[in-house]
């Protein structure tokens, strides 16, 4: 192994990248000692930057979470939000939930530089990160299939169009995504790299390709080329179904919102995702001797990249959807009301509490009152 590979490896030791980045960046036979002197992600950069980088992902990790749990919840609150294309946008706001859960451990191997949890918890945030990123591409491709059912088929639609088909086709997916990740669970492992553990995916060697290589052009090719080229496919048919129509039909304008919502997701959604995929196949085709810490560098922030779109999908329904709008406010009245409804209430109780004071228990193990003499 040359020296810009024991670099890499030893970057990777230290914890450059998150556990995911390292199933791409570190090779398998990483096995380069750390030492406290070598130059890695935390070193090379001014201080601030790697600050503001832990920053990022901190904000990134709050604003998803709150805006997913509020998109799960009016989904699941209000009967008028529980359509067929919610139920798909409401799985979909799960996974990117459940991806997002994953990032504080990310910040906290960015803090320490090295995995901290266990071999049980590597396997478990390997395995469910892979999941949910899966889950994410293939409801996106549910969706613009859906949409193209809706618009291109609309006299047979409501037969396939059914609350229980969606939750059907998104039970699916999740199963799908599960079983294509089953190679993750398997070679997920804590790699003790000198005195220093990095959790990665240490894949078996062949003659033909390296293992590494070999999974991110399977994941790359069944989690985001095939899906990407079905919602094309999908969405130029809708266009072409669109434009024969008149713009003043009822046609249109009932399916032009949704579908435009569905859209600027998935556009979203590849603009995010493009920067990784492509980091994933350059570093793959490279080899990992010759990634530099600028390589290196550039991947992490396309991986920001990719769970920024997680955290960017509620604030699009925010703005494109009329339906979240209204709920989303609602949600907030309801709550604003719910407190101020306590807070009275907490006022009251402590009112009467000052005028009936309740008895204590005195020392000697009777009682006595609380007002006084």
């Amino acid at each position: 192994m040359n020296d810009t590979a024991t670099s890499l490896c030893r970057a990777a030791a230290n914890g450059t990248a998150s556990p995911r980045a390292l199933s791409a960046l570190v090779p398998a036979n990483c096995s380069a000692p750390a030492t406290v002197a070598e130059e890695t992600f935390f070193t090379s950069h001014p201080e601030f930057v790697v600050e503001f980088s832990k920053l990022l992902y901190g904000l990134v990790c709050l604003v998803g979470l709150c805006g997913n749990s509020l998109v799960i919840y009016v989904v699941l609150r209000f009967s008028k939000m529980q359509t067929v294309t919610n139920m798909y946008i409401f799985n979909l706001a799960l996974a990117d939930e459940m991806f997002l859960v994953g990032l504080p451990f990310f910040i906290a191997t960015m803090v320490f530089k090295y995995w901290p949890f266990g071999a049980a918890m590597c396997k478990v945030y390997m395995t469910t990160t892979s999941i949910n990123q899966f889950t994410s591409s293939l409801l996106l491709t549910v969706m613009s299939a859906d949409r193209y059912v809706a618009v291109c088929h609309p006299i047979s639609s409501p037969r396939y169009r059914t609350p229980f088909i969606a939750k059907f086709v998104c039970l699916t997916a999740w199963t799908v995504s599960a079983l294509l990740m089953v190679p993750v669970y398997m070679y997920a492992s804590v790699v003790d790299a000198g005195s220093v553990k990095s959790c990665t995916i240490v894949w078996p060697e062949s003659g033909v390709m390296n293992g590494q290589a070999a999974f991110t052009l399977y994941s790359f090719t069944l989690g985001f080329a095939i899906p990407l080229l079905l919602i094309l496919l999908f969405y130029v048919l809708v266009i072409l179904r669109l434009s024969r129509v008149g713009p003043r039909s009822r046609h249109r304008a009932k399916h032009r919102k949704v579908t435009y919502l569905v859209l600027t997701v998935i556009t979203v959604y590849v603009i995010c995702w493009l920067p990784y995929w492509a980091g994933q196949l350059y570093i793959s085709c490279l080899g990992a001797a010759q990634a530099t810490a600028l390589t290196v560098t550039v991947f992490l922030l396309s991986q920001l990249l990719s769970y920024a779109n997680s955290a960017v999908n509620p604030i699009l329904y925010a703005f494109l959807s009329d339906n979240f709008k209204k709920s989303f406010a609602k949600a907030f009245t309801c709550a604003a009301v719910a407190a101020a409804h306590g807070s009275g209430r907490g006022r009251e109780q402590q009112q009467e509490d000052s005028l009936f004071p309740r008895s204590s228990a005195a020392p000697g193990g009777g009682t006595q009152a609380g007002v006084s003499k």
